[in-house]
């Protein structure tokens, strides 16, 4: 994953705090890159929902991102069922929104090693 990407990331997350961000991720090249942002998607303290319906058909996107307004990264089961239906690889970050507050999952929900890379 791009450092950038993490970056920006967590300071969406930041911004849309007291509620969860939420986005899709796109890979590019063996590297997940970019962000997309569904049309309709709906945040809020407990919850954020992606409207997957209104997802481009776009076989680079690889999975979710979305944040915690807490500090736990860990999936709910929420979380585990939109990671089922969308993708092979899902971030979750979590306060503080920093370098070392996310955590990658697949698509069963199983910690998943993302590297780090500056593009």
């Amino acid at each position: 994953i791009d450092r950038a990407l993490m970056r920006m990331v967590n300071e969406a997350a930041r911004d849309s705090l007291p509620n969860e961000f939420a986005a899709m991720l796109r890979e590019e090249d063996g590297v997940v890159q970019e962000l997309v942002l569904l049309p309709g998607t709906l945040q809020g303290k407990d919850s954020a929902t992606l409207m997957l319906h209104m997802m481009p058909i776009d076989y680079s996107i690889v999975g979710t991102v979305h944040s915690h307004p807490g500090y736990s990264n860990r999936p709910s089961r929420q979380d585990l069922e939109l990671f089922r239906r969308s993708g092979y690889v899902h971030v979750i970050t979590c306060l503080p929104f920093d370098e070392g507050s996310w955590r990658a999952y697949d698509g069963a929900g199983r910690p998943l090693r993302l590297p780090v890379v500056d593009l």
